[in-house]
């Protein structure tokens, strides 16, 4: 899928999660020329919308409803939402592996969060692919993933305005922190480029 095609699935995706919450949200029109390849400034700043409105919802103790928040590597991924009563704290529940080693009895479990750099605001819909393949998955709400990779497997971390992060899975671990720097922002001729 590309192009014009990657703005309206991830229009629409919005669309359904903002209905989904109640979040008042009305897409601009795309008027972005030449290869457009869904992460134009406009739709990046419509996904930030969303995700601030939603960790608002969250920190009000109001139910989050999400499910195929973003394109992962080759299908869709079903994000996990949970959320608690304001009278009650739940314990986190453990985000379920991805198998991107299937049958391979030496592969490792990384588990961790992956957060902004600046403010460790959870980074939501973070695509996380082991290189070399395209098995990938992505974080939920709390900037959350976990994923089965051979020993030694290279992930690549990518986030919509962020530099991509690197991380070589040599063994299991459950409480990795990676942190996403923000790309800087510039102008050119009153377009805002990232």
């Amino acid at each position: 899928m590309r192009g014009k095609k990657v703005c309206e699935q991830l229009r629409g995706i919005r669309c359904r999660i903002a209905a989904a919450n109640d979040i008042d949200y009305t897409p601009a029109e795309c008027t972005y020329e030449g290869e457009c390849q869904g992460t134009c400034p406009r739709c990046e700043s419509e996904l930030r919308y969303i995700e601030r409105q939603l960790h608002r919802r969250r920190a009000l103790g109001k139910a989050v409803v999400v499910a195929g928040l973003t394109l992962g590597a080759a299908s869709f991924v079903p994000m996990h939402a949970q959320s608690a009563s304001p009278d009650t704290v739940a314990a986190p529940v453990p985000v379920p592996p991805f198998d991107a080693a299937p049958g391979d009895t030496t592969a490792v479990v990384v588990r961790g969060r992956i957060v902004d750099a600046e403010d460790g605001e959870p980074c939501i819909g973070a695509t996380i692919l082991l290189e070399g393949s395209k098995f990938g998955t992505c974080s939920d709400l709390d900037g959350n993933f976990a994923i089965r990779v051979p020993q030694g497997g290279k992930l690549r971390i990518r986030f919509i305005g962020y530099e991509d992060n690197e991380y070589e899975a040599v063994q299991t671990i459950e409480d990795l922190e990676l942190k996403l720097v923000e790309i800087p922002s510039f102008e050119i001729s009153g377009v805002i480029i990232r």
